[in-house]
């Protein structure tokens, strides 16, 4: 009887040290892959993955991206281009904006979609991007 207590004490402490959901912080280092119309598709490229980005997504030209997933980016805010990262956060719902946007859709996005936005603060916040 020991035995099985010790035992499914051992599982439980496990499981509960796995179980680590506070460190994410909503904070993603990313590189711009395509946008229009505010319509973008990010790939995470440093820190933790968060859940439901898609492993892999190759577009219609045939190239494959790690970590992707389409959010929406202000097209009237200063974002960087394909060649560098950025941070952003993720967040509940879209911030509003009063930014004129064409209605047209990337054919191709990941079917991934997360609310974000752009974040000076996330860089300096300490976590190992």
């Amino acid at each position: 009887m020991k035995k099985i207590f010790l035992l499914l004490t051992i599982v439980a402490a496990t499981a509960l040290s796995s179980c680590d959901n506070e460190s994410f912080d909503g904070c993603v280092q990313v590189k711009l892959i395509n946008e229009l119309c505010g319509t973008a598709i990010l790939q995470v490229v440093g820190g933790d993955v968060p859940d439901g980005i898609a492993n892999s997504w190759t577009d219609n030209q045939g190239n494959t991206y790690q970590n992707v997933f389409t959010t929406f980016l202000d097209p009237c805010l200063n974002y960087p281009t394909n060649t560098d990262s950025f941070f952003v956060k993720i967040v509940a719902e879209r911030v509003p904006s009063d930014c004129i946007v064409c209605m047209a859709l990337l054919a191709d996005a990941p079917e991934e979609y997360f609310h974000t936005v752009v974040s000076n603060e996330c860089g300096t916040s300490g976590n190992d991007f």
